[in-house]
């Protein structure tokens, strides 16, 4: 309609109508340009708020699997390094069948980082950690990304030196379901979770005069990674913090 009225004012000459009509359209498109950009905003705003809200799930989420495991870890260390006393006496005699089982089951078990990082990762591959306007929080997934890196790599680490010391210290008998059917690729000791039985070479754990360095160099290792956790939690905290406290203001 627009554009048959402006052909017959600039048949007719009406200079004036032709101008009008101009100032017209170029209004419109400015209006449907800022409505536009305006609908934009809002949604990149309304989108931020929902990555601060995950962001925020996420870290809660991992704040308790990370507790938990540290518990786990914490207690796994004291039964290794009650291995590692059992082989520096010499002799099975007198010792707790409990913790000794637990120390078998936990001498090549490393905790990981138990982190929820599908978000953080989703914000970088996809580009929208641009959608994040405070520098200061893109900063600190920046500085999370780094830490949980340095807790997986020291999982990763101690993982590979338990793996191949672990031999040392013992005898592993695979592939002993209690119930038919239940196979899996795991080495447990008495466990009726996995329904495996472990067969532990006693002589060989007490009579091997490496064994107890073996034990306690592992459990030294484990102790490292462990602090690597506790510092990865505390920064899982602070970072969590960080997000909250934001999430505030942008509401």
């Amino acid at each position: 309609m627009i554009l048959r009225r402006l052909t017959e004012h600039l048949r007719s000459q009406n200079w004036f109508a032709v101008g009008l009509e101009l100032i017209v359209v170029v209004v419109g498109i400015v209006i449907g340009l800022q409505a536009d950009a305006w609908m934009s905003v809002k949604r990149d705003r309304a989108l931020e708020v929902e990555y601060f809200e995950r962001l925020v799930s996420d870290m809660e989420e991992s704040l308790i699997a990370q507790q938990r495991n540290i518990e786990t870890f914490d207690s796994s260390i004291v039964a290794i390094d009650y291995i590692a006393q059992l082989q520096r006496a010499g002799t099975f005699e007198s010792f707790d069948e409990a913790k000794l089982i637990e120390g078998l089951n936990n001498v090549s078990w490393v905790a990981p980082p138990a982190t929820n990082m599908v978000t953080v990762r989703e914000l970088q591959s996809t580009g929208n950690i641009s959608l994040i306007r405070d520098v200061s929080v893109r900063a600190a997934i920046g500085q999370f990304e780094r830490s949980y890196a340095n807790a997986e790599f020291s999982a990763a680490q101690n993982l590979g030196f338990m793996a191949a010391s672990s031999p040392e210290v013992m005898t592993w008998s695979f592939m002993a379901p209690k119930v038919p059917g239940e196979h899996r690729s795991v080495t447990e000791a008495e466990d009726a979770f996995f329904g495996y039985v472990h067969k532990y070479d006693a002589e060989r754990m007490l009579k091997n005069p490496d064994a107890a360095n073996i034990t306690s160099w592992i459990s030294g290792w484990s102790k490292y990674h462990g602090a690597v956790l506790m510092h990865h939690h505390q920064d899982t905290i602070a970072f969590r913090d960080l997000l909250k406290e934001k999430l505030t203001e942008l509401r």
